[in-house]
C-alpha cells in the first residue's frame, strides 16, 4: 500500500498535477511514506498553521452524507469563489482523471482541500492518491463525477468536461497526456520504489489502467488506442 502511493503520488507529479511532496524510506523493516505538509507556515516565532477547508465542508455536507458529494458541485464552487478559476478548474479535472487512471476510487470529500485566506479560496495540493486494491474491473469513484455517474470510466470524464470549461478536445488532450506520461515514467518511479517484479505486474492493468478505465469510450479510437498501447508497455515493465 505505501508503495503504491508513493508511485501514484509521483506519477501525478510527472502528469504536471499539483501534488505534495513524497519520498520514501524504510524504518523499523518497513516501508514509509513522507508527505511534506502544506498546511504549515515558517515564521520568525516558529510554524504556524494554514487555514484550510475540506471539500465535505464546503458542500455543507456531513459524514452520514457523503456519498451525495459532487465534482459538479465543487467546479460550481470554484467558478464562484476560487483564486485563479478556469486553472484551478483544469487542475481538478486533471486529478479526477489521474484518480481513474490509476485506481485511486478513495477521492471522498474529505480528501480535498482547499487554502482560505479569508476571501477566496485556493485548492491545496493533491493528497491521498492511493490506488485501491480490487479484484475485478468496475469501480466507482467516491465522489460523483456528473449528476449520478460515478463510474471510474473516462467516458465520465468526457461527459463532463463542459462542468470545467473545457472542450471534447482539450478533455481528450488531458487524458491522451497522462496515459503517455504515466507509460514512460511506469518503469523508472516503480524502480525509485523498489517494486519487486511481482508486485509490479499485480499493480499494472489491475490499479494502474485497469482496463475498465475505457468501458463506454465509443467513438474515440485514438484515447483507446494510447490507453492500450500504454497499459502493454505496463504489463511489460515500462518504457526501455
Amino acid at each position: 500500500m505505501v508503495k503504491a502511493e508513493f508511485i501514484a503520488m509521483q506519477l501525478a507529479a510527472a502528469c504536471d498535477l499539483n501534488v505534495a511532496p513524497v519520498s520514501m524510506i524504510e524504518a523499523g523493516g518497513k516501508d514509509v511514506l513522507l508527505i511534506e505538509r502544506f498546511d504549515r507556515i515558517k515564521a520568525d516565532s516558529g510554524w504556524n498553521r494554514k487555514a484550510m477547508v475540506s471539500v465535505l465542508t464546503m458542500l455543507g455536507l456531513d459524514e452520514m452524507m457523503a456519498r451525495y458529494a459532487s465534482y459538479e458541485d465543487l467546479a460550481e464552487i470554484i467558478r464562484h469563489r476560487f483564486t485563479a478559476p478556469k486553472d484551478t478548474l483544469k487542475e481538478l479535472y486533471g486529478r479526477i482523471v489521474f484518480n481513474i487512471l490509476s485506481g485511486n476510487t478513495d477521492d471522498h470529500a474529505r480528501n480535498h482541500a482547499a487554502f482560505w485566506d479569508g476571501k477566496r479560496l485556493t485548492l491545496t495540493p493533491a493528497y491521498d492518491i492511493c490506488p485501491q486494491g480490487r479484484t475485478g474491473n468496475e469501480a466507482t469513484q467516491a465522489m460523483l463525477i456528473k449528476d449520478e455517474i460515478r463510474m471510474s470510466t473516462l467516458a465520465s470524464c468526457l461527459t463532463a468536461a463542459p462542468d470545467y470549461l473545457l472542450s471534447d478536445d482539450d478533455a481528450a488532450t488531458i487524458i491522451e497526456e497522462q496515459i503517455a506520461t504515466i507509460a514512460a515514467e511506469w518503469g523508472r518511479i516503480c524502480a525509485r520504489a523498489n517494486l519487486t517484479e511481482t508486485d509490479q505486474k499485480l499493480f499494472a492493468g489491475r490499479q494502474f489502467l485497469n482496463v475498465y478505465c475505457i468501458e463506454g469510450l465509443t467513438g474515440n479510437q485514438a484515447l483507446q488506442d494510447a490507453f492500450h498501447g500504454a497499459r502493454e508497455t505496463l504489463m511489460k515493465g515500462g518504457a526501455a
